[in-house]
């Protein structure tokens, strides 16, 4: 079947292959942009996974969270070159919309990008979030925006982390029996290894079960046009999923600090009750 142009660049953007590539894997998957990256990365084509929506300008990520640690935001801010991102204003601007979103009911627990937000009324000014972005635009004479936004509201506590001077953000539901200097080097140092190592998911048993099967065919499909005999395939696709869970999932990661032992075994080791709930990562970029 015929397909767009505009497709085939939108899973060049996702994947890093060739354009030539995404256009036959999109034919070959009858124009399902899903079904395409599954197969660049059956044949090996995709050179790295990146999130739709990718953004290649510069910018910075901000995160606060309230005093009572109930109550936290996470923001990406957009412009085009790394001076404006310096800039005093874009910086002010950015932490006028993230005290805005975490003062606005309606975004509690929230997350997407910013179309959401952008009609929403300041107060006490009375103009709405776009129109205060749009005035900046013109001060400042670059494009600015707002690229996604996150919020989460808990009864637990809360923790924020900012990497690279606003390059990353870290945003991280926790509980814990009580609060103290220990349970905070902990949470502060799981933030550090969200920052570092880009997990997706909390635990094994917090991975969608759409995620594991997509992943077991593909691995299986891989092993099959390797020349696997068919009655091992499920065995080597056991293999690689334990390898799948330690690059993605946050407690079978090896930790930063001690290597030898996952996230999960330093904080069970701990003996400080942490229990990590969820947590949100921005990377400068759309990563």
């Amino acid at each position: 079947m015929a397909v767009s142009m505009s497709d085939v660049k939108k899973l060049r953007e996702m994947t890093g292959a060739g354009m030539l590539d995404c256009k036959k894997a999109l034919e070959e998957a009858g124009g399902d942009i899903e079904k395409a990256k599954e197969i660049l990365r059956v044949k090996g084509l995709a050179k790295a996974e990146k999130k739709a929506g990718r953004e290649t300008k510069e910018g910075i990520v901000r995160v606060k969270v309230t005093e009572d640690r109930k109550k936290g935001a996470l923001i990406e801010l957009n412009c085009e070159t790394d001076f404006v991102a310096r800039n005093e204003e874009f910086q002010k601007l950015a932490d006028r919309i993230l005290e805005h979103i975490l003062s606005v009911g309606e975004n509690a627990n929230r997350e997407g990008d910013g179309s959401h937000i952008l009609p929403q009324r300041l107060t006490p000014e009375g103009k709405t979030v776009e129109e205060l972005i749009k005035e900046a635009i013109a001060r400042i004479g670059e494009n600015i925006r707002l690229t996604r936004y996150c919020r989460y509201d808990t009864d637990s506590y809360l923790h924020s982390y900012v990497h690279g001077g606003g390059r990353i953000g870290v945003l991280i539901e926790f509980s814990a029996p009580e609060l103290n200097d220990r349970v905070l080097r902990l949470v502060q140092d799981v933030a550090m290894q969200i920052a570092a190592m880009r997990p997706e998911f909390v635990s094994v048993e917090s991975v969608p079960q759409e995620v594991l099967e997509r992943e077991k065919r593909i691995l299986k499909e891989q092993a099959r046009q390797e020349g696997k005999p068919e009655h091992i395939l499920e065995k080597i696709v056991e293999g690689k999923l334990r390898k799948f869970y330690q690059e993605k999932v946050l407690l079978e990661q090896p930790f930063i600090k001690e290597d030898k032992k996952t996230v999960g075994q330093v904080i069970r080791e701990s003996g400080t009750g942490v229990e990590v709930k969820r947590f949100c990562r921005f990377e400068l970029g759309g990563i």
